[in-house]
């Protein structure tokens, strides 16, 4: 996760989304911090159809309930 939001706060969302689905095959399962970043990365590189899509599948694969920061990432990536 660390490595996950460090990427993204510098806006390299190729790396968030390879970091991503890697963690998956091994794996290891997203928590709400996971998605923060990655919904965060499509933000900073206006990847609007991908945060919707990962927005989704927080709720409907993982079973994550979206808490204010997962708005505010969509908020922002709309702005």
């Amino acid at each position: 996760n660390a490595i996950i939001a460090a990427y993204a706060q510098h806006g390299r969302g190729n790396e968030v989304f390879e970091l991503f689905q890697i963690m998956q095959r091994k794996g290891m399962i997203p928590n709400e911090i996971t998605f923060v970043s990655v919904l965060s990365a499509c933000s900073h590189i206006g990847m609007i159809d991908e945060g919707y899509h990962y927005f989704d599948s927080m709720g409907r694969d993982f079973g994550i309930s979206p808490m204010t920061e997962h708005y505010v990432c969509m908020v922002d990536l709309l702005g």
